[in-house]
């Protein structure tokens, strides 16, 4: 799949999860992304992922909702629902991109819970994750 455009990043980084190609999500981590601080290893990181999620993990839908480009990166928020040991959760994620190598790579980001969105799904913008009180950015 080709990863030009942000979107089209975090649907790749949704299908590797769906995958279990934990591989290719410790590569899609920016090298100063704080992920990238707490998993040095690639091969430690994968183990961890079979280890944590494996089979017990399943993205039932992954829907971008928006999209900023600029030039010294990129911020998109989409929607995630999954289910994990057969409970279902979902969030909505501002996620904050950089290119690195060529190649679109992720930050940092930001979730709301689907219980505690402010607004509907298709009202939801880059300003809404500003009037979240208490942020989590990981």
């Amino acid at each position: 799949m080709t990863q030009d455009r942000p979107s089209e990043f975090i649907q790749a980084r949704a299908e590797a999860f769906k995958q279990a190609d934990y591989g290719f999500v410790f590569d899609s981590y920016h090298t100063d992304s704080m992920f990238r601080q707490q998993f040095t290893d690639r091969d430690e990181y994968i183990h961890f992922g079979w280890a944590n999620l494996g089979k017990e993990f399943r993205i039932r839908e992954c829907r971008v909702l928006k999209e900023d480009v600029a030039s010294s990166g990129a911020r998109v928020i989409y929607f995630m629902e999954f289910e994990i040991s057969g409970q279902c959760q979902a969030y909505a994620e501002l996620a904050w991109l950089q290119r690195e190598e060529g190649a679109w790579r992720y930050h940092r980001g930001q979730k709301i819970t689907a219980d505690e969105l402010p607004c509907p799904l298709d009202q939801i913008d880059f300003d809404t994750f500003d009037q979240i009180g208490e942020k989590a950015i990981f």
